[in-house]
């Protein structure tokens, strides 16, 4: 289905296809994933090829586009290669995003053409072990010194820390707020700052992308490094958040359709009984469920996209976009692990990376029990926490 596409919008998927298909064999990124690496070369190529810069706009840079454009290129990923979409999504949303909706002239002007050629990337310093979705409790502290900043804390689970040139890191600027939210400050940190130490985390799945802890020892920051407004930045992570919700949105779909693909090739080759596990009734339920419950995630995704390229308010409509796209390459990825049986629980086979890599996007940008809360409150129920 071509979703309303424009031309141009089907021929950006397509080529992002074709790429994928031809760069990213699944053996090559089985062995990818083995050894942990960082998906260097094929980064690379995304940025020669224009797509790290799609919708960031040419004057600063990139390829222009809007936030249908990046989900179109988020969802191919998230087909392909879940850690491929983490590495794409941290520097083009944190980075390019925060940036260019919150930046200075200058900084946009110094940075984005730099991100957008794969020059620069950038991580989201955000989570803290106290603070992660409730990001009001952030505890690291930014402390003004004559005309820098003194960076104190420690951030955790930030992916891509490791790999990144910068971090868009919030600290806590306002110790007696007026209100709790008017506390805190986005920072451009030099990750080759002195007093930054990263260590690197093991985890279930997407290992090409990795998952660090950092910690703030006394990093001076200079005034310019600043984004935004001093103590407004937890508002004006709003727009950040939203873009992040409907890349991982994004992935996730992606990530459930490879199941559906790999599941329905399966069935319809793997004999049992005498004829093709396909002819039975319910591995035909599974693949029909997956089919629908995809093309619904999908749709929810698309209009949240829709929604912010247009510059309406999508707070809400990212979060069921989220929440929905997430439970459903979840669920997803269970039956396709039903479907394969043993063969899909081997380490050769793809179908146990997409469910490992399934279980990120029910907690990360935000926990899926977080997301039904809000969605809540947006039908004017109280606050549960």
């Amino acid at each position: 289905m071509d979703y309303g596409f424009s031309e141009a919008q089907l021929l950006l998927r397509n080529s992002i296809r074709e790429f994928l298909n031809k760069e990213c064999p699944k053996n090559y990124i089985k062995e990818m994933e083995q050894r942990e690496e960082y998906p260097e070369a094929i980064f690379k190529k995304m940025a020669k090829n224009g797509w790290l810069g799609i919708g960031i706009p040419e004057k600063y840079g990139g390829s222009g586009g809007d936030s249908v454009d990046t989900t179109i290129l988020a969802e191919e990923i998230g087909k392909c290669w879940f850690s491929l979409g983490l590495v794409w999504g941290t520097s083009n949303c944190f980075g390019g995003r925060t940036i260019y909706n919150h930046g200075t002239e200058e900084q946009k002007r110094s940075l984005l053409p730099k991100l957008c050629k794969g020059e620069l990337r950038f991580a989201g310093a955000f989570t803290e072990p106290g603070g992660g979705t409730d990001l009001l409790n952030i505890q690291t502290t930014a402390t003004k010194a004559d005309d820098s900043w003194v960076i104190n804390g420690q951030k955790t689970f930030i992916t891509n820390a490791l790999e990144a040139d910068y971090l868009i890191t919030i600290a806590r600027t306002n110790k007696s707020p007026t209100k709790r939210g008017a506390a805190f400050t986005i920072f451009l940190v030099d990750t080759e700052s002195s007093g930054i130490q990263m260590n690197k985390l093991r985890k279930l799945g997407s290992w090409s992308a990795d998952a660090d802890e950092i910690f703030f020892s006394d990093v001076k920051v200079p005034q310019s490094s600043i984004i935004g407004e001093i103590d407004r930045g937890f508002y004006q992570l709003a727009d950040t958040l939203n873009n992040e919700r409907i890349a991982v949105a994004s992935c996730a779909i992606g990530n459930g359709q490879a199941v559906l693909e790999d599941a329905l090739e399966y069935a319809k080759q793997r004999q049992a009984f005498g004829k093709p596990i396909g002819q039975f009734q319910r591995i035909q339920n599974y693949l029909a469920e997956m089919k629908i419950m995809l093309e619904a995630g999908r749709l929810l995704v698309y209009r949240a996209a829709w929604m912010e390229s247009k510059a309406m308010s999508c707070a809400i409509e990212a979060t069921m976009a989220d929440y929905f796209a997430s439970e459903v390459a979840h669920k997803c990825a269970a039956m396709g692990m039903r479907i394969m049986a043993g063969a899909g629980y081997m380490m050769d086979n793809p179908m146990q990376r997409y469910f490992r890599d399934s279980v990120i996007p029910l907690f990360a940008p935000i926990s899926n029990e977080m997301c039904l809360d809000e969605i809540a409150r947006s039908l004017g129920l109280p606050r549960s926490y």
